[in-house]
């Protein structure tokens, strides 16, 4: 076991201040909220302790109210936490960026070849197209059925959004969102 633990079922308005508070007692490091694809909070977090016993000490907080939720209390791994971490990062880096397209209900043995192939004309190259993974749970590594796509520009985003929103990519309907 590592001196990390994941923790689950957190409000969605939870700071980084009160998960840190809420293992009062225990010699916390560091804590981190991790978010979902589209920037929002995810419900959980990371936690890690000055050392692995104080990790295995907060394993006894699972079922504990942080809030008005209970929570469940893992044991996870640095990797793990840079994994969910960086997820968020990215997701919350594409939409910064006017440019990028996500696209929803993909098949799930699309390729990166056939998202290209879709957007001819509007300047999208493999290297600018990025297939969703499914994070954690049963189908964790999997496909998840979503895509994001960087455009040259605004307007070609823009163009291939009106043209290509519901249209479909191997039997399936795409929806495209800015």
């Amino acid at each position: 076991m590592s001196s990390v633990v994941r923790v689950r079922g957190l409000p969605f308005e939870t700071t980084e201040a009160e998960l840190i508070t809420f293992f009062s007692g225990l010699p916390v490091t560091s804590a981190i909220i991790t978010h979902d694809m589209a920037g929002r909070p995810s419900g959980e977090g990371f936690v890690t302790f000055a050392d692995v016993e104080s990790a295995k000490g907060a394993l006894g907080y699972t079922k504990q109210n942080l809030g008005r939720r209970y929570v469940e209390v893992f044991e996870s791994t640095p990797e793990e936490m840079t994994s969910k971490a960086s997820l968020g990062h990215a997701a919350a880096a594409a939409q910064e960026t006017d440019s990028v397209l996500r696209l929803r209900g993909l098949p799930y043995d699309v390729t990166i070849p056939q998202v290209t192939e879709f957007f001819e004309g509007y300047g999208v190259t493999d290297g600018s197209v990025t297939l969703g993974i499914t994070a954690d749970g049963k189908f964790a590594g999997k496909p998840s059925g979503e895509a994001w796509v960087q455009f040259p520009s605004m307007d070609l985003a823009t163009g291939a959004l009106h043209a290509k929103n519901n249209q479909s990519i191997g039997g399936r309907y795409v929806e495209l969102f800015p």
